[in-house]
């Protein structure tokens, strides 16, 4: 395994480096892979050397299920640039960790992450000037864990071992429904600190892996050739950091979720320091096709659209649809008022503000219902085609208000004529779930076509115009759905994301329908607002 190098003036059009691949195994101590890693923020400014950080591996192979982990497989090591990155050479004093911390027996070490931190410096009580480094892992019969480093900003390649971040047990689970499983071993964790007025949290993003398959996958039945998913899940935490004496600093858990409820995995974020974003990047697999296929299609696996997160506040919250907030493991109660609303605090994702410069480039058509569509019409009539895309490349945005009764409502996707070939986008309010159904996405035999889902809610909140008549009104289902070739993105309300890979039956108009649909009782859900952009500005795959 090598760094490739694409680079990008914008994080949506990237062209290939001149110099890729930019760095590549060959010492003692990388002989097996260079494997990921991240950017080593500048300690001062007039520093022009460009620092990253990786994973020098020298022992292959090695898996958090075939213990014992082989020791000192992995470990840290730094590449430098004088050039803008141009071109890239190995520091001379790597490797700069040899391995894993002496006397600990681990799943993994690997996944080096860098920042500047100033709840970590308080809670240690340093008035050092410091980074701090993560390398996931875990620790065999223990749990998943991240080990952390204080590094001397006078010498970014002094990494002092201060114990291990988290404590958790193996495959935490804290809801059933709404936080994700932890599992056995951690992969490319980030911690970040989030701030919303005078709102802060600290939140830690993780790839786990684990052996606990989500139940929408693990229940699906599959045709005998078509291959099965490798486990494992893109979640986060948020919690206290709390100084442990002689053991450093815990993050102690409160509240954690889905950072995206599909396949999507080995999220790494950076903080834009232009506009004070923190930025995610991550990784979307293909695990639901042989890979004799993905050769003949040309390739494997892509980055997901670049997200923002952040600290989101929703105000004037009642209840949920139907959960117990207090069993809803994402959302922190920051505060009651006297009427019995509450605000509630949570992880926030949405596509990076940038992406709607691809509505300027349509080269098919910009759509736009002209009146709202309530649905059903009647038992019978639960649907309603809204456009037919002629490229694989768009964008869908809509509104939907949802009253009682309704059952259903989403949108039937690259379908036919008569849709027999079809991907629904779903969202079941009973259930409180979004399900993207792949089942009828083709009717190839080798391809996984399970499902996928993950938890989600409307609220029930106090009007915003600040009326005092006791009503309670239920939010508005706001949806972006964004197609690019295999890939299908849905993002909900600034607080679910769902990244998966849909193969498509056939392209082009024939399979290009876009159609609303509802389930329940007659016009219990309008669909105030539709806009379609097709044709994004990019070539097809």
């Amino acid at each position: 395994m090598s760094w490739g190098h694409i680079v990008s003036k914008d994080m949506l059009v990237w062209t290939l480096a001149k110099t890729s691949p930019a760095i590549v195994p060959g010492a003692v101590y990388d002989r097996d892979g260079v494997f990921t890693g991240c950017w080593v923020p500048p300690v001062d400014k007039s520093d022009q050397t460009l620092k990253v950080a990786y994973s020098s591996v020298k022992r292959l192979p090695f898996h958090w299920s075939t213990p014992p982990y082989p020791r000192d497989a992995a470990g840290i090591a730094i590449a430098l640039s004088s050039d803008g990155g141009n071109s890239w050479t190995k520091a001379p004093r790597n490797p700069i960790l040899n391995g894993e911390p002496g006397g600990l027996t681990v799943t993994g070490f690997r996944d080096p992450f860098v920042t500047k931190s100033p709840a970590l410096d308080q809670a240690l009580g340093t008035t050092d000037n410091v980074l701090y480094g993560l390398v996931s892992g875990g620790i065999q019969d223990t749990g998943p864990t991240t080990f952390l480093y204080k590094i001397p900003c006078s010498d970014v390649h002094d990494w002092q071992y201060v114990g291990p971040l988290v404590d958790v047990p193996l495959r935490f689970q804290p809801s059933k429904k709404w936080s994700g499983n932890y599992g056995v071993n951690w992969e490319c964790t980030n911690i970040v600190t989030l701030q919303n007025g005078s709102d802060t949290r600290e939140f830690l993003v993780i790839g786990a892996e684990g052996d606990i398959e989500k139940n929408h996958v693990k229940n699906f039945k599959q045709p005998v050739r078509a291959p099965s998913r490798t486990v494992r899940t893109q979640v986060w935490m948020s919690g206290k950091l709390k100084g442990a004496g002689h053991k450093g600093v815990k993050l102690e858990y409160k509240h954690g979720g889905y950072l995206d409820h599909g396949p999507l995995y080995a999220a790494n974020s950076f903080l834009d320091e232009r506009s004070g974003r923190r930025i995610v990047h991550a990784w979307l697999p293909e695990d639901d096709i042989p890979m004799d296929v993905a050769k003949e299609k040309g390739w494997n696996g892509s980055l997901a659209l670049p997200r923002e997160i952040f600290l989101l506040r929703i105000r004037g919250v009642q209840k949920p649809l139907h959960s117990e907030l207090s069993d809803m493991a994402p959302f922190e109660i920051a505060s009651t008022e006297p009427d019995g609303s509450k605000t509630l605090l949570t992880l926030g994702i949405r596509p990076i503000s940038e992406v709607m410069q691809f509505r300027d480039a349509v080269v098919c058509k910009a759509f736009q219902i002209g009146a709202s569509v309530s649905l059903p019409l009647t038992t019978d009539v639960s649907h309603k085609f809204i456009y037919e895309t002629h490229s694989t490349s768009w964008e869908l945005a809509a509104t939907i208000s949802i009253s009682s009764g309704c059952e259903t409502v989403g949108f039937y996707l690259r379908h036919n004529s008569d849709l027999s070939i079809r991907t629904s986008v779903i969202f079941a309010v009973m259930e409180e779930t979004i399900t993207v159904d792949r089942s009828a996405s083709n009717t190839a035999e080798m391809v996984n076509k399970c499902p996928d889902a993950g938890p989600f809610t409307l609220f029930f909140k106090k009007p915003e115009s600040g009326d005092d008549d006791g009503n309670v009104v239920l939010e508005k289902l706001h949806l972006r759905i964004f197609s690019d070739g295999n890939i299908l993105e849905i993002f909900a309300n600034d607080r679910f994301a769902l990244a998966t890979m849909v193969y498509s039956e056939g392209h082009g108009p024939d399979f290009g329908g876009i159609s609303a649909f509802a389930t329940g009782t007659k016009n219990t859900s309008t669909f105030e607002s539709i806009a379609v952009w097709d044709g994004l500005g990019t070539n097809d795959p």
